[in-house]
């Protein structure tokens, strides 16, 4: 890894330097705010200092040979050569061609130990001395007729629970989630139909919150989670929607100076918005950017996106959280995320009291299950779903009808 220090009068002016220097995919390991010496350690300019870090290319591995080939000649010489032993017509012992029988069978021999030679290669299995090279049976082996398997659905006609319980699995639906769908079933009722469920999923499903304006203080809002889920298109596509369609003011903060291209994302977007960009590079200063702020209706902060299963997470976040006051907090999840992972995402981010459940890349997922089991497992609110890459359109709040008839739908 190659790790170099760059200095710059702004954050902006050393980011460029890292970019050109070591690319767009350089990581910052470190950012803090120097002093250039004046006189005597007096008058010096304030500078930003960023350390960065690149992979250097590895040597690509020789390009493994092909075998195929070899062998699928080496077969074909074997076919041909067994063919004219077939079609050999028997000759006194005493004739010349005794001698070209044998040499033809030599060449059949060297031929079967070219192929096992091959296949040792391609197996790297190691073949005995005195292993006997057997005759290569060159015959399509037939495969037998595999059974496919036959589901029961008998049971769904005198049993219609059953038969609901696996049209839920097929949505890709926990089986805690769909436990829960039928324990809310009231006494006595009987589920008849994948309809009879909608009025309960609805319900599970719960009212979407939203950003509203309060005249009496600034609202905060944070979004959090993973790398890669979108954080900082979604915050953009919801400062634009505060903005330019609700007429409100805004201000943009981001604590992720940890990749490059972070806050010259967000920086683009503020440009085109028309909204202002403050980048902080400790927690504390926080406190002074909203200090900034103060005559704005909605701070949106954007925060590192670190994996999940860092060890920096929950410190990074807790000291964020240390110098805000009752910040309203987006945990941002991608819908293309395998449900087992994301309990694992919703794991690392129980040290947070409270949270909105924002779910991106609708527009790339094959199901919409995930959102009713997330809402079952953490019981916290839906909020919005980000369905698609343009900002700032393709944003809505959570559309409840929508999930639930690709639940209880056909």
């Amino acid at each position: 890894m190659k790790v170099k220090r760059y200095i710059g009068n702004d954050l902006s002016e050393a980011m460029i330097r890292v970019k050109n220097e070591l690319g767009r995919d350089a990581v910052i390991l470190h950012t803090r705010k120097i002093k250039k010496k004046g006189i005597a350690g007096w008058f010096g300019a304030k500078l930003v200092e960023v350390v960065a870090a690149i992979d250097e290319p590895q040597p690509s591995a020789p390009a493994k040979k092909n075998h195929g080939k070899e062998v699928q000649e080496a077969l074909e010489a074997i076919r041909q050569i067994s063919e004219q032993k077939k079609t050999a017509q028997p000759v006194p012992v005493h004739e010349p061609e005794v001698s070209e029988n044998s040499h033809l069978s030599g060449e059949v021999d060297e031929l079967k130990k070219m192929v096992f030679q091959i296949m040792e290669k391609l197996d790297h299995r190691e073949i005995p001395k005195n292993e006997v090279y057997e005759p290569v049976d060159l015959t399509p082996v037939q495969k037998e007729p595999v059974d496919e398997p036959v589901i029961d659905t008998s049971s769904d006609l005198t049993n219609p629970a059953a038969g609901i319980r696996s049209l839920l699995r097929e949505k890709e639906l926990a089986e805690h989630t769909i436990d829960a769908i039928f324990s809310a079933l009231d006494e006595g009722h009987e589920i008849s139909s994948m309809q009879s469920i909608e009025p309960i999923v609805r319900n599970m499903l719960g009212q979407p919150y939203t950003i509203e304006h309060e005249e009496s203080s600034q609202r905060v809002y944070m979004f959090v989670g993973p790398t890669g889920v979108g954080k900082t298109t979604t915050l953009a596509k919801l400062a634009a929607r505060l903005s330019l369609v609700e007429n409100r003011s805004v201000g943009l903060v981001t604590a992720d100076t940890f990749r490059i291209a972070a806050v010259e994302q967000l920086k683009t977007y503020s440009e085109i918005l028309g909204i202002p960009l403050t980048v902080i590079y400790e927690a504390e200063e926080i406190r002074e950017a909203l200090n900034k702020y103060k005559d704005k209706d909605f701070v949106l902060v954007d925060t590192a996106g670190r994996s999940h299963k860092s060890d920096e997470l929950k410190a990074d976040l807790g000291n964020l959280l240390k110098h805000l006051k009752n910040p309203e907090i987006f945990l941002v999840i991608s819908l293309t995320t395998g449900y087992k992972d994301i309990v694992s995402i919703l794991n690392s981010y129980d040290f947070l009291k409270d949270y909105k459940l924002l779910f991106t890349k609708l527009d790339e997922a094959s199901s919409l299950g995930n959102i009713l089991n997330v809402k079952a497992h953490t019981g916290k609110p839906l909020s919005y779903f980000a369905i698609g890459q343009s900002v700032p359109d393709d944003i809505e709040i959570a559309n409840v009808d929508k999930v639930v008839n690709f639940i209880v739908g056909e």
